[in-house]
């Protein structure tokens, strides 16, 4: 736990004296975007639920004061923000207090990373990085790398991604939004590689953002296909992968043998529609491998789902690249409790080559266990 994530934990009255200027909720995730400055300091914030364990990212933002020679050791263990050592400081005299109404919150597309402007020019960059190896964000006024911050030059790339993703954003107020524009497409190509559909279904509960379902009924095979998740990146993709435009986009799909009920159809589609939000609502993202807890039908044996689009049964669809994004389409597959604890402690390899060996029974809601 670094020093700012101790300072919000406990709210001290050193914090609570501090003016906060800003307060404004990411557009897809749990993540609140915070501003706070006291006689001494400002600081940018963005913290999320204790229980999701996003933590608190800070990044210094400017000295209001003469900036100190030394790191203010002591007022950090009383639980004060402290100012950046003039050593890292480009106006190491301070500065004058910022006003709120000249300050915005740029969100990235993703929701977990922002940038903060004044007047319009970006002075603070919360990656979603931040909070590794000792490294807080970006700030203009910083000179090197800070105890708090790093210098934010002209030259850093995140400025162009801040750019791009406020263009994205601003595309969701146009006569034709982003997904009045992906969601035909996203049906054209269900529809080459599945077959026509016989349903479609908006799961999105009359809110934001819009998604539906893509449903192709046999009379023993029923195939449900999300549509518009791709839309938005997945969030904290790049603090696991080298390239997020490889894994930052998925649509999930799901195919079971069986006569179902109008009622069990029912609760399957409520049950895809509530994991379309996991991504954001928790702050994390879904892949390869990966499981989720699943039990929609009192009658089905399974009590979760594997995520994969590596078994040969399972028909395949090639959608288009969004954004510089590679759309992955990702089967939920059906595993029970000691197939899920195989995948947890040893990996999904051995599971999926298992499930990939029985063909067609990977669809029944009957089969065998197949370890």
């Amino acid at each position: 736990m670094n020093f700012f994530t101790k300072l919000f934990s406990s709210r001290s009255k050193a914090l609570q004296k501090a003016q906060v200027l800003l307060e404004v909720q990411s557009p897809t995730c749990p993540i609140t975007a915070i501003v706070e400055q006291d006689k001494r300091v400002a600081y940018f914030y963005l913290y999320g639920p204790e229980h999701l364990k996003y933590g608190i990212k800070s990044c210094w933002i400017r000295n209001l004061k003469k900036a100190p020679i030394k790191l203010e050791t002591q007022l950090m263990n009383k639980g004060i923000p402290p100012m950046l050592p003039k050593a890292f400081c480009k106006f190491p005299e301070g500065q004058e207090k910022l006003d709120p109404k000249d300050l915005k919150v740029l969100w990235t597309e993703e929701g977990d990373a922002a940038a903060l402007s004044l007047n319009d020019e970006v002075i603070a960059i919360i990656p979603s990085w931040s909070g590794q190896n000792g490294f807080y964000g970006y700030a203009r006024d910083c000179k090197g790398e800070g105890n708090f911050a790093w210098e934010l030059d002209k030259s850093n790339s995140f400025l162009d991604r801040i750019d791009q993703s406020q263009v994205y954003w601003e595309s969701w107020d146009d006569s034709v939004t982003p997904f009045q524009k992906q969601q035909p497409e996203i049906l054209k190509a269900y529809d080459l590689a599945y077959g026509k559909h016989d349903k479609y279904f908006a799961i999105d509960g009359d809110t934001w953002p819009p998604r539906g379902l893509f449903l192709k009924q046999g009379e023993a095979v029923n195939l449900f296909a999300t549509v518009g998740l791709s839309l938005l990146p997945m969030p904290v993709v790049e603090r696991f992968a080298e390239n997020r435009f490889k894994t930052n986009r998925i649509e999930l799909g799901m195919i079971l043998n069986g006569v179902l009920s109008e009622k069990d159809m029912q609760k399957l589609t409520e049950w895809i529609s509530g994991q379309a939000s996991i991504p954001w609502d928790n702050i994390t993202f879904l892949g390869e491998g990966h499981t989720i807890s699943f039990k929609p039908l009192d009658s089905m044996r399974f009590n979760a789902v594997v995520l994969t689009n590596s078994l040969d049964i399972f028909p395949k669809v090639k959608l288009e690249k969004y954004r510089k994004s590679v759309v992955n389409f990702l089967w939920m597959v059906p595993i029970s409790e000691r197939e899920r604890d195989h995948i947890i402690n040893k990996g999904s390899e051995h599971v999926l080559e298992q499930l990939n060996a029985i063909g067609n029974e990977v669809f029944s809601i009957e089969r065998d266990e197949v370890i």
